[in-house]
């Protein structure tokens, strides 16, 4: 098996082009190959006792029975490791099964780092054949127990390969009529027992929580896409929460990432609008090239190069700078996520009756409350009529920013504004060596008081995405107006 010619047509035989019982012939075989040698391994080691390794005549390391044919199977495995994986993925549910069973065998016999097939476990919880899902679930049961924390470190790789293989099997599996009408529907089950799996740990299911929430945040060099950030959405909204203190730090969240990256997707849109205005207000027409540009992505859901899909305008009167019509669907793709953190926050104070009191006065310093009440509605996440497509020109985008003050204007005040913790230092008294001067001379000099970063925004600029949840205070909402920073919230014409 580890012949060149082998090796080549073993690799064919488990690509992604050939027919499935070709597949499936490839994965027989080193399953086959493993069990035979894990059952020889299990009958030398019985029949034999450890020996001895003798180097110039003296006892050495012991060896135990069938050690060389153990990195012999390691080998062979590693080097189609890859290979399958990926068909623990395959759009027929018995390759899928015979790739299954193979991770299973590996992982009993510690061939390979357990780590590196949590995301395709995690992805295999969502799989509509249930015997499939139950043995993935009982594989990262297993891990989870042996090393949470290569568990926990994956699961937001997870997430991302379980979003691909929803995509295929929505568009290649034979489903019933009420699931293809809400393909999400099968998405839960898998979800809450991943979910369940760390519930028990505050830090470990905050942690899982905020990893989601963060794929809102991307910058503009690995933006996810729309329809990534929906299914995002739903699996968030869809989360099994049994008290009260689960949903308040998802809300808790969302308020952090709301007020650190608003402000400034406020003013770039508006900066975008007010060119779109004076356009109008010349007369121009529609500047070309802007109605067929889009923005490519990639079948992972991240967008490509943000540099390929740039197009920038030359010769307009009306703005200062060429117009790049690749930052201005970023912009917009950066509102769109927002504005569906914004409708999850609403969607979840109203299935568990959380009102704005009761969001400002949640703490991450303060343990969780026994015995509080907790109550859920049956009520479907719903994103209603938001305008999901990116835009093809500066009128498009003058639409994102209108639908983007609306969700704003329409978000209730439940949290504080973020208060950096910077010491203010006095400047020492200077020693008086001559005469004391008269009081009417005397200088006071007064102090001013600690700034305040303003919400949406401000002096904390929009790169701020990695700040500590420890830092974030909750409370109302405040909205600075004055000079030095943006000027957000204001109503403009279209």
């Amino acid at each position: 098996m580890l012949q060149k010619d082998m090796l080549n047509l073993i690799e064919t035989a488990l690509s992604s082009e050939v027919d499935y019982r070709f597949k499936i012939q490839g994965l027989q075989n080193l399953y086959e190959y493993l069990r035979d040698a894990e059952s020889q391994l299990t009958a030398e080691s019985t029949a034999k006792p450890p020996g001895q390794c003798e180097i110039n005549g003296r006892s050495e390391v012991p060896v135990a029975a069938g050690a060389g044919d153990t990195n012999i199977c390691g080998g062979i495995i590693q080097l189609y490791w890859s290979s399958i994986l990926e068909r623990c993925l395959d759009t027929n549910d018995q390759v899928r099964q015979s790739a299954l069973k193979i991770v299973e065998v590996v992982l009993r016999q510690g061939l390979v780092h357990p780590i590196t097939c949590v995301p395709h476990l995690i992805a295999l919880e969502m799989d509509p054949l249930e015997g499939n899902s139950k043995l993935a679930h009982h594989l990262l049961m297993n891990m989870n127990e042996k090393y949470p924390s290569f568990f926990e470190s994956r699961l937001g790789d997870g997430l991302q390969l379980s979003f691909k293989f929803f995509e295929s099997i929505v568009s290649n599996h034979k489903m019933s009529a009420n699931i293809k009408s809400n393909p999400i529907a099968f998405v839960k089950p898998g979800i809450s027992r991943i979910y369940r799996l760390i519930r028990s740990n505050r830090n470990s299911r905050n942690k899982f929580v905020h990893s989601i929430v963060r794929k809102f945040e991307s910058d503009s060099r690995s933006r996810s896409t729309v329809s990534f950030l929906v299914y995002c959405a739903e699996v968030l909204a869809s989360l099994p929460f049994t008290c009260s203190d689960e949903p308040l730090y998802l809300i808790y969240d969302i308020n952090r990432a709301i007020h650190l990256r608003a402000g400034g997707v406020e003013g770039n849109l508006k900066r975008w609008t007010s060119m779109s205005q004076s356009q109008e207000m010349a007369g121009m027409p529609t500047l070309p090239g802007e109605s067929h540009v889009v923005m490519q992505e990639e079948p992972g859901g991240y967008y490509d190069n943000m540099g390929d899909a740039t197009e920038r305008v030359n010769d307009n009167p009306c703005s200062t700078s060429d117009v790049d019509i690749a930052k201005v669907q970023g912009d917009c793709h950066d509102a769109i996520a927002l504005q569906l953190l914004l409708k999850l926050k609403r969607h979840l104070k109203v299935v568990y009756g959380l009102d704005d009191a009761r969001c400002q006065a949640f703490s991450l310093k303060e343990p969780p409350k026994s015995g509080e009440t907790f109550s859920r509605q049956n009520v479907s996440f719903n994103i209603g009529n938001t305008n999901l497509s990116l835009p093809s020109c500066l009128q498009d985008a003058a639409s994102v920013y209108q639908d983007f003050k609306t969700v704003l204007r329409e978000d209730s005040m439940d949290f504080a504004v973020f208060v950096p913790s910077v010491q203010t230092r006095k400047r020492p008294t200077p020693r008086n060596t001559t005469s004391p001067t008269p009081r009417s001379m005397t200088r006071v000099r007064r102090t001013a008081a600690p700034s305040v970063t303003k919400a949406r925004g401000g002096a904390r600029g929009d790169d701020s995405d990695d700040t500590d949840d420890d830092d974030w205070t909750g409370g109302p909402r405040v909205l600075d107006f004055s000079g030095g920073g943006r000027v957000t919230r204001q109503r403009v014409q279209v």
